[in-house]
């Protein structure tokens, strides 16, 4: 026996091939990226972080600036020497000898630190006293191949004097605070007496011609340092910081910017390579969070983050908290971490495009993207292949059940297919038959009960006028045989009675002909309008028999010339029907209008809509419901034909007929028709 594969086992087969083992893998590769890939939270940890870390950097840094320059001018050497000095007249030897001694100290600092361009011994009244004369350690750094390249000695007394010498710094922005002895911070700026020493370019391009903002700016040619007072000489007690006339000199101590730019840049140059981070930079902003004194970009170099560059909800951000993380858009989003500097003020930035965190999901998103095109084919492809062998059968279904809908029982299904499909083919097969033999009783059925209600209805209608034809007949007999002395008036009485009641038994026996089969008709175009008026004009001056007025009249609405594809005499029979019951209903007179106008309906098109409404007593809903059954009547005589044959006369010419009433307010037949168009 042939062993069947059910349609559930065919379709979990394709499923499994198309959705499980894609979907597997694509889990599977998306597991191990998500694994690697950050969170929003780890972004702004990250970004936090890096910056923290750097501010850090920078500020012990600096932060070894501050206490070394306090460590010499506390020292013992240095002190002693300054005192020797300002002792001494100047071009003795023992002033030349402390000068000597103080410049070689300096000279040595220098070359330790690396990072000093300029110290200086000052008096009191803001004089530059002494300097070294040795050029810093670093001079091979980063930004130091400038046009006018340096020499190990800034000047040397044989060949040329100290430029600087004499110099007043009274005037400068942190002269005031150091004056009284105080450790006192000198923030970023340009040092007019360094960039006199050493020459040092302001910019690192050649471009004259285009504005300072635009250029690129040399952090040599910037400074920061500090200054603090020399104290005296020690009296062999700890050394105590210089105060308040506790001192006899100030020591300032400019170092060279780059110095800095070199920490920010390290970092830069460490996600400069990084597969996922190559946007990441670095950037400081000084104390009013608002210059840019260290950036990636040296042409960025003193513009104002506000007014520059628009970004002032991070100016907010770095003001409502020293340390954070903010999204902006500048260009493009960008994730920034910010912290402090703590010894200086300034504020360090790390910022990242939010697109680099976005590299590994936007790779999902472009591999998720590809397996579902890659899926995407293959179903269509399958589709197409299954696709019939699994619809043919469905199809066939389909149509011989439409063959069936209408009317042809002998219609069957061929399936072959091995599954449940042929077992739904061989069920429909059954219930055709089943339907059929079905069929065969009802018919038979309907025509036993049809014959049998048609029976009843004759013999009640013929029952009626046979009572007086008997009666009739009777008399007559009777009258003849007793010689009745107006044997004449009775037999032209009942005579009469007698053609009035064969008469009645005509009309019943041609309306029950009519409504058993129509007669021969002959469509035609007609102006419908014509139609209704010659019916009109038979009712126009008519009254009731019993002497009641009713008042017949006609609303056209619609062109004369509407033409419709009817049988005169057919559709005169309808609406002399319909104008027979409204007289009927209007016991004590009334009115009867007949309109009739040209409407657009959705699924016809163009229709001629004719209503008759009359005055009359009106009809209940539940009658009103049963009006179009054959054999329902409201009236003491009649068939309950003449409604039923107007309904199937309309619908013959693929028009509607209703009827709307309320008890006491009259009823109205409403009629529409195709309009004929030639």
């Amino acid at each position: 026996m042939k062993r069947r594969r059910g349609l559930t086992f065919k379709l979990a087969f394709i499923f499994l091939c198309l959705g499980i083992i894609p979907m597997a893998v694509l889990g599977f590769t998306a597991y191990r990226i998500a694994r690697d890939s950050m969170t929003e939270t780890s972004i702004e940890f990250f970004v936090k972080r890096v910056a923290e870390d750097s501010a850090s950097r920078i500020n012990i840094k600096v932060r070894g600036d501050r206490d070394s320059t306090s460590l010499l001018a506390n020292s013992g050497n240095l002190r002693d020497n300054v005192d020797a000095l300002f002792s001494s007249v100047q071009g003795d030897l023992a002033y030349d000898a402390a000068e000597s001694a103080i410049r070689r100290d300096l000279n040595n600092w220098v070359q330790i630190l690396g990072t000093v361009d300029i110290v200086a011994v000052i008096d009191l009244d803001g004089r530059i006293v002494v300097t070294n004369n040795k050029a810093r350690s670093t001079l091979s750094g980063p930004f130091a191949e400038v046009p006018q390249q340096l020499e190990a000695s800034l000047w040397s007394g044989q060949e040329k004097s100290n430029p600087l010498q004499g110099k007043v710094m009274a005037d400068r922005f942190w002269w005031p605070a150091a004056r009284d002895g105080a450790l006192t911070f000198i923030d970023f700026h340009r040092e007019q007496h360094v960039l006199t020493s050493y020459a040092y370019p302001t910019f690192l391009d050649d471009k004259a011609d285009m504005a300072d903002r635009e250029r690129l700016k040399n952090p040599e040619a910037y400074s920061y340092g500090y200054a603090t007072g020399i104290p005296f000489p020690s009296d062999g007690s700890a050394p105590q910081p210089a105060g308040p006339g506790q001192h006899q000199a100030i020591l300032v101590a400019f170092h060279n910017w780059s110095a800095v730019q070199a920490e920010l840049d390290e970092v830069n140059e460490q996600f400069a390579n990084h597969p996922r981070y190559s946007s990441a930079y670095t950037f400081m902003f000084r104390d009013d969070l608002d210059t840019i004194i260290g950036h990636f970009y040296l042409n960025n170099y003193e513009l104002k983050l506000v007014d520059d560059f628009q970004l002032t909800e991070l100016r907010e951000a770095m003001l409502a908290e020293p340390s954070g993380v903010k999204r902006y858009n500048y260009l493009q989003v960008k994730v920034s971490g910010f912290a402090p500097v703590k010894d200086t003020g300034w504020r360090l930035g790390f910022g990242i495009n939010e697109s680099d965190f976005l590299t590994e999901v936007t790779r999902l998103r472009n591999l998720t993207i590809l397996v579902g095109l890659l899926v995407t084919a293959a179903v269509i492809a399958l589709i197409f292949f299954f696709a019939p062998r699994l619809v043919r059968p469905l199809k066939s279904l389909t149509q011989q059940a439409d063959e069936i809908a209408r009317g042809n029982l002998d219609a069957r299904v061929q399936i072959n297919s091995n599954d449940e499909l042929e077992e739904l083919g061989a069920t429909f097969n059954t219930m055709a038959e089943n339907l059929k033999e079905s069929e065969k009783k009802l018919i038979k059925a309907q025509k036993t009960e049809a014959w049998q209600e048609m029976a009843r209805q004759v013999a009640h209608e013929i029952k009626n006028p046979l009572t007086p034809i008997k009666l009739s007949a009777q008399l007559i007999h009777r009258a003849h045989s007793d010689q009745h002395p107006d044997f004449d008036q009775i037999l032209e009485t009942s005579l009469g009675n007698i053609v009035e009641q064969t008469e009645s038994l005509r009309v019943i026996a041609s309306e029950f002909s009519d409504f058993a089969s129509f007669p021969k008709v002959d469509p035609k175009p007609l102006r419908i309008l014509k139609i209704i008026e010659s019916c009109v004009a038979l009712y126009q001056n008519r009254g009731r028999d019993d002497g009641e007025q009713i008042d017949v009249s006609m609303e056209a609405l619609a062109s004369a010339d509407v033409e419709v594809l009817v049988d005169a005499g057919e559709i005169k029979r309808v609406f002399l029907n319909l104008f027979n019951n409204a007289f009927e209903a209007m016991l004590d007179g009334g009115s009867l209008v007949v309109s009739a106008l040209t409407i657009e309906d959705k699924e016809r098109g163009s229709v001629v809509d004719i209503r008759f409404k009359d005055t009359g007593c009106g009809i209940s809903k539940d009658t009103e419901n049963r009006l179009f059954e054959p054999y329902f009547t409201t009236r003491n005589s009649g068939t309950g034909l003449g409604l039923a044959i107007a309904k199937k006369t309309v619908e013959g010419y693929g028009g509607t007929i209703s009827i709307h009433s309320a008890v006491g307010e009259g009823t109205t037949v409403n009629i529409t028709l195709p309009i004929h168009s030639s």
